[in-house]
């Protein structure tokens, strides 16, 4: 009920107590009315007005909504196989050269000859040396360690990674109102006595 239908309803009331208190006193005088001391019953029926007001329809709501974690793709190089080194073992590599090599040195070597008439000759004869060919084996290349270092193997690689956590967002909905009309009573209505000569 509006403030004005409350102080409306308030006076009426006041009114209607009064009247009553004025028939009372009338009726207690009792006897037959004669002029100014009669009193007629006046009847005031109920007044009502349309009033608006504005009624909750749906009260605010905080609805928690879910959202999923969020993924994605990272690219990134591993390695399939490291770096390796090896010592590989070169054999010496040998050859063969040739050589002349003094068998037997010169020398004068007493020789003992006949001539043409019979005669023996004695005289010095030089025998030059002697020489001859050796074949011996050298080494060409001498034996050695050779380092080799294979290179790593590395490949791409693919892997899902965790962008953004799961979390939980809250909406909230507002209250939801409506105007809504109504028939209030302004006035009760009354019954009073009043003077006879007021009508």
């Amino acid at each position: 009920m509006s403030k004005f239908a409350t102080k409306s309803f308030a006076a009426s009331s006041m009114f209607a107590a009064a009247a009553l208190m004025l028939g009372t006193t009338a009726a207690m005088a009792g006897g037959h009315c004669q002029g100014s001391a009669c009193y007629k019953l006046v009847v005031t029926p109920p007044a009502y007005a349309q009033v608006s007001e504005q009624v909750l329809v749906r009260p605010a709501q905080r609805i928690a909504r879910h959202i999923p974690a969020e993924y994605g793709t990272v690219s990134e190089t591993v390695t399939v196989r490291p770096a390796q080194t090896f010592a590989r073992h070169i054999p010496a590599v040998y050859g063969t050269t040739a050589e002349t090599v003094l068998v037997s040195p010169a020398r004068k070597v007493w020789q003992v000859s006949v001539d043409a008439h019979g005669h023996k000759v004695g005289c010095w004869v030089t025998v030059p040396a002697q020489y001859a060919t050796r074949h011996r084996q050298v080494v060409i290349r001498e034996a050695q360690v050779v380092h080799e270092t294979i290179p790593a193997v590395h490949a791409e690689r693919h892997r899902r990674v965790l962008v953004r956590p799961a979390s939980v967002a809250h909406d909230v909905i507002p209250a939801a109102y409506e105007t809504r009309h109504r028939h209030v009573m302004v006035h009760p209505g009354s019954k009073a006595w009043a003077p006879a000569r007021a009508y």
